[in-house]
């Protein structure tokens, strides 16, 4: 049901400002990936989302996500 997935392409500081990026920015919410880790910096450049939703939800999360390339301008 989840997914950890990299996002040290999106040209932010890490975790916490990728999630903070991704749910004002396409709308889409996720869980820094330092909270999954005894080391949280092993998680710094993840976060999670959560596939247990409905199908029409999940493609339009994945419509929102598709349009993203960075946080940088």
């Amino acid at each position: 049901y989840y997914l950890l997935a990299d996002i040290s392409k999106l040209g932010v500081g890490g975790d916490k400002e990728a999630a903070n990026f991704l749910l004002t920015r396409p709308g889409v919410a996720s869980v820094p990936g330092t909270s999954f880790y005894a080391e949280p910096e092993d998680g710094r450049q993840q976060v999670r989302l959560c596939f247990a939703k409905q199908d029409v939800h999940l493609e339009e999360a994945c419509r929102r996500l598709r349009g993203i390339r960075s946080a940088r301008p």
